[in-house]
């Protein structure tokens, strides 16, 4: 009999992981959107419409599966993920969430629960490819410069949000933390920019964003680690403006008498 999997979120990435993990796996995918969950269906996904951050909502929907892979948008994820665990049932999560995810750990001990959170490509797979390279030497320097990038370079943003929006806009804005000589160092996002050549792409340019994670704690005898992200070059400069311009604010402004925050408006 097959495994049962749920997978709580159908945008860009949770959809593409519904549909690889069908090939093993009776998939179910939920989300709130209807017109996301259309395509899986079409693909024999079974589908549930649902408001995942309606926490008693979660835990029925959750109870009756073996697996629960999480992929909403990082400001629903530290919740949805102690929902999860309180639910009794094992995760892996890719939501970029703000929190300290330790925060879960006495909880999902408790529950005899296996969570796995930040599991995407950095942080995520880049975690692993460390501890692979941590069990076969001594490593006193990581670096781990990551960056999806569209081949054909539109202007203006020479950009493409292949994961949530708002998370994209979260490296712009959350405060990036990284090691050096086992000090913990924090500076603002879009910090130290450098221009990095890599073959057959051209020249990138990196900046300090808060993707080490977890690694902070479980590697911590590394004595400096650090992730960059990388854009095409000129990235910075456009995007700093719009920050300081008060875009990505989560503040209400008033607008001819309406309360706006202006991340809702930059998001969509």
């Amino acid at each position: 009999m097959q495994k049962k999997v749920i997978v709580l979120g159908a945008g860009l990435v949770g959809g593409v992981m519904a549909m690889d993990l069908q090939s093993h796996f009776e998939v179910t995918s939920v989300d709130i959107n209807e017109k996301a969950l259309e395509k899986l269906k079409l693909k024999g996904i079974h589908t549930i419409v649902a408001d995942l951050s309606d926490h008693k909502i979660l835990t029925e929907i959750v109870s009756s599966y073996d697996l629960v892979i999480g992929a909403v948008p990082g400001f629903m994820g530290y919740k949805m993920l102690e929902t999860v665990i309180k639910a009794g049932k094992n995760i892996v999560d890719i939501s970029f969430f703000p929190e300290d995810p330790f925060q879960l750990d006495e909880l999902a001990k408790k529950h005899g629960v296996v969570a796995v959170m930040d599991c995407g490509v950095a942080p995520g797979m880049g975690n692993i490819i460390l501890a692979h390279h941590n069990l076969q030497m001594e490593i006193s320097d990581y670096e781990c410069l990551v960056g999806g990038l569209p081949k054909q370079r539109d202007w203006p943003y020479e950009y493409k949000a292949v994961f949530s929006p708002i998370d994209v806009i979260e490296e712009y804005i959350r405060p990036a933390r990284y090691v050096q000589h086992h000090q913990l160092i924090v500076k603002e996002a879009l910090s130290d920019t450098e221009l990095i050549p890599f073959d057959e792409i051209g020249t990138l340019e990196s900046w300090n964003s808060d993707g080490l994670r977890s690694l902070i704690d479980t590697m911590s005898h590394i004595p400096n680690m650090i992730e960059k992200t990388l854009r095409y070059p000129g990235c910075v400069e456009y995007i700093k403006v719009l920050r300081e311009s008060g875009f990505f604010s989560y503040e209400e402004i008033d607008v001819n008498g309406q309360k706006v925050r202006p991340i809702d408006v930059t998001v969509p």
